[in-house]
């Protein structure tokens, strides 16, 4: 159900690329299904007074109902005075809606941007005015020391409710069918766990290399681009319990205590079970020959949770690989080579479900074959809900069961603390691979005594 309450966007950043290709688009197509608050505004913050309106669909259709609801505010993010006038702009809107609204801080600018805004929100108020909240983008931190310091400093003007931290893959159809998919299905609910389960992987794969993302791809690596706040997530959706009820508000929750237990394999070094790569040409691509940052990582780890215990879990992630598949893959048990029965989790790029069953294949000698069971939801439904709208609708109806808590953050970053010190040291083990290897073959590249162990 839409929220009742009336409503403004605050987009700090409404000139950017995420705001220009992600979020006007996704307003427009909540504004068609009938999604938004009735009492609707979006209030776009700009460095540049001259700037018009209409140069923010150069990607986006302008729709009458964005003409309508959309307007600009020029203003110094770095001007205290600036606040007051921001301050008193929205209770203008608000006197126009003709009734109190929540306003929601989506900050759509670089990380290092952010900080000084955040503060700024809370010094001058505007945190605590209007039932105020803040959506942040990744990443939060680069490593467990300075997580836990923006946690701290961000709490110092927002309470942990008005906190919206977005993952964008928790967001996707598929992931938040995971939950369903596994309580709504007796044959899945009864063999979710490691008497039936032998391996859960979490992948994330894609063909195009760093695509012009130099500067960033640099400062940041696949570890912190995708391991650490995308698929430690999506692995928690898939390990954690199951509620008997429908409380969307036990979800983080879950997530939480399923990362808690995640870990890597005891009595060896963190790094023997992990493998990290960099695709070839990736140094002149940047303009920095010797760099060590990976493109590439796989990661084995497993859980403490009696559930769980024994299987290993693999997360791994690659550009300019054979592919592009993000999914989650769980192969059950088997006692000869033609009871291998594979389920995967379909993310993109076709959203779905797909169960790899073996049948008879027609003849007289009772030969054996492997054969996919398909779901894609693309096929029974004509309109998917992107996962920026998702979370803008969560967000809108104070609904947090798709964003990530500060605890969280925290522990997927525990988790990774150890390979990340021991990279920084060393980057003997960095694998170098050809644009268009399969992970297996990545894998299989790296010296005997460096592969990925398995229990």
């Amino acid at each position: 159900m839409k929220a009742s309450q009336a409503t403004i966007l605050i987009i700090i950043g409404v000139t950017g690329d995420l705001s220009v290709r992600k979020l006007l688009p996704a307003i427009s197509q909540m504004a068609a299904a009938g999604a938004l608050p009735d009492h609707f505004r979006i209030l776009g913050i700009t460095r540049r007074p001259d700037i018009k309106v209409d140069s923010l669909f150069t990607k986006t259709k302008k729709t009458a109902y964005l003409r309508e609801h959309i307007q600009l505010f020029a203003m110094d993010l770095t001007a205290d005075e600036d606040y007051e006038k921001l301050k008193a702009e929205l209770s203008k809107i608000e006197d126009e809606l003709g009734q109190p609204a929540q306003r929601l801080f989506y900050l759509a600018v670089p990380p290092q941007v952010s900080r000084p805004i955040i503060e700024r929100l809370g010094v001058s108020g505007l945190a605590a005015l209007g039932q105020a909240k803040l959506l942040l983008e990744k990443p939060f931190g680069v490593d467990l020391g300075s997580a836990a310091e923006l946690v701290q400093y961000i709490g110092q003007y927002f309470q942990a409710d008005q906190i919206y931290r977005i993952d964008h893959y928790l967001a996707r159809e598929t992931a938040q069918n995971i939950i369903i998919f596994r309580k709504n299905n007796a044959l899945f609910k009864k063999t979710w766990n490691r008497d039936f389960i032998s391996r859960l992987e979490i992948v994330a794969t894609e063909e195009i290399g760093i695509e012009g993302r130099a500067v960033f791809y640099e400062q940041t690596g696949a570890l912190r681009d995708l391991v650490q706040s995308h698929l430690l997530q999506l692995a928690a959706l898939a390990l954690m319990d199951i509620s008997s009820d429908d409380k969307t508000e036990e979800i983080p929750i879950r997530r939480l205590a399923a990362l808690r237990q995640l870990h890597f394999p005891e009595g060896a070094p963190a790094t023997d079970y992990a493998r990290r790569g960099q695709y070839e040409g990736y140094q002149a691509e940047v303009k920095n020959i010797g760099s060590a940052v990976e493109t590439f990582v796989s990661l084995s780890l497993e859980s403490d949770d009696p559930k769980w215990r024994g299987v290993p879990i693999t997360l791994t992630t690659g550009k300019a690989l054979d592919r592009k598949f993000t999914g989650i893959i769980i192969s059950y048990r088997q006692e000869k080579e033609d009871e291998a029965n594979q389920l995967t989790l379909h993310l993109q790029p076709d959203e779905g479900v797909e169960l790899c069953l073996f049948a008879k294949r027609p003849g007289y000698d009772h030969a054996v074959s492997r054969h996919p069971l398909k779901f894609a939801f693309q096929e029974y439904y004509a309109n998917l809900p992107d996962a920026y709208e998702q979370v803008l609708f969560n967000a809108f109806n104070s609904d947090h069961s798709l964003f990530t808590t500060s605890d969280e953050v925290l522990e997927t970053w525990r988790i990774l603390d150890a390979v990340q010190r021991a990279w920084e040291m060393d980057s003997e083990d960095l694998i170098i691979y050809k644009p268009g290897s399969t992970k297996e073959e990545i894998l299989a590249a790296a010296a005997p005594s460096a592969a990925i162990k398995e229990k």
